[in-house]
């Protein structure tokens, strides 16, 4: 990978098959916003038995950051980050297995200094660190 593409893609994400997850996405984009409620509550279930109910709950609250950024940036069209109120998202992100995502201390502050990069290089420290627990006998 490229320094640059690096720099934009966190290693909590590089393991994703985005082809096929746009894919599923642009189809349940084709669904009514009543179908898509209807999909995503049917996916809890198996998502409760494969990571347990403390993990869904944390991923909601994640979900509940984004409605909560989004609305900000409609409300603020063109302004970007500075007039938002909510906390960004928290670094790190989805992993492989049963844990389903992992996360470092703190959100993403692209204002920081050091920026996105010093993020990516947090995320990429930890990703290791996580590997290295799930290679470990």
């Amino acid at each position: 990978m490229a320094q640059s593409d690096q720099l934009r893609e966190s290693p909590f994400y590089a393991w994703l098959d985005r082809a096929e997850i746009g894919h599923l996405v642009r189809r349940a984009q084709a669904l009514t916003p009543g179908e898509r409620l209807i999909l995503m509550k049917g996916l809890i279930p198996k998502l409760v038995r494969d990571i347990g109910d403390a993990n869904v709950h944390a991923f909601l609250d994640e979900l509940t950051t984004n409605v909560e950024r989004f609305a900000e940036a409609m409300a603020h069209p063109g302004e970007g980050g500075a007039t938002r109120q909510t906390p960004s998202e928290r670094l790190g992100g989805p992993v492989p297995g049963q844990r389903a995502h992992w996360h470092l201390p703190g959100t993403r502050n692209p204002r920081r200094p050091g920026g996105r990069a010093l993020e990516r290089e947090w995320e990429a420290a930890a990703w290791d660190e996580l590997r290295g627990e799930q290679s470990a006998p």
